[in-house]
């Protein structure tokens, strides 16, 4: 099936956009736009990576081809404003053409997923992805479009609130995968009464605002996991 290889293919995106790509690379990115070496150097992970994940020598026309319109959708990306628009869709273009090349090349080929490893288990991967960086940047440009107001915290290298939302949403998708909705309830509930008594109304705003869309987004990753598991 073609889902198959685009989970693999999403995987290699998800890994080079989000896991293997630096602070410093986005902004040189944004400053520089296709002036930028790290423009070339990240679309030529992202053919490694689409390339390695298919397992096919035969795949890397393919390959290069996702490489080469990741770079034309980056560079066209950096001439836009940082919002939540302009992020969801780059990241739908980035699917679109994993979801056209998947298509394409099992529609040419007897393509299957190497050392039997079932779809779910890529599907699960990329579940714990998703819960990860790229729902820290989503839920931190949505509360910015909505004007839902950081509040002011100590000057700090560190990033308790990513983290804590991190781990809040892998918590949830492992609870969603096992069926485990009393223990699901009972997280939000521990999460409610720690920030009960909390006087600041911006900062218990933001808390809210956040969490509700922690908690959606990590919802939906373990129904996709679940309806992968039965596919």
């Amino acid at each position: 099936m073609w889902i198959d290889l685009f989970l693999c293919l999403l995987m290699a995106h998800l890994v080079a956009d989000f896991g293997l790509q630096t602070s410093t690379s986005c902004e040189s990115k944004a400053e520089k736009h296709w002036h930028s070496i790290h423009q070339y150097i990240h679309a030529g992970i992202v053919f490694a990576l689409s390339w390695l994940v298919a397992f096919d020598l035969g795949f890397w026309l393919c390959a290069l081809t996702i490489g080469v319109l990741h770079l034309c959708i980056d560079v066209w990306k950096s001439y836009r404003k940082e919002n939540v628009v302009w992020f969801s869709l780059d990241q739908l273009l980035h699917l679109l053409v994993l979801a056209v090349v998947s298509r394409l090349w099992i529609s040419m080929s007897a393509w299957r997923i190497p050392f039997g490893v079932e779809a779910w288990w890529i599907a699960a991967a990329v579940a714990v992805m998703i819960c990860w960086k790229p729902s820290n940047i989503f839920i931190k440009l949505v509360l910015r479009h909505y004007s839902v107001n950081m509040p002011q915290e100590k000057e700090s290298g560190f990033n308790a609130g990513a983290l804590i939302g991190t781990i809040e949403r892998w918590l949830i998708l492992i609870f969603v995968c096992l069926q485990r909705y009393d223990a699901l309830g009972l997280l939000i509930a521990a999460k409610s009464i720690i920030r009960f008594g909390d006087s600041q109304t911006n900062k218990s705003e933001y808390v809210l605002a956040g969490t509700l869309l922690s908690i959606f987004i990590a919802v939906l990753a373990g129904l996709g996991v679940m309806m992968a598991h039965k596919i």
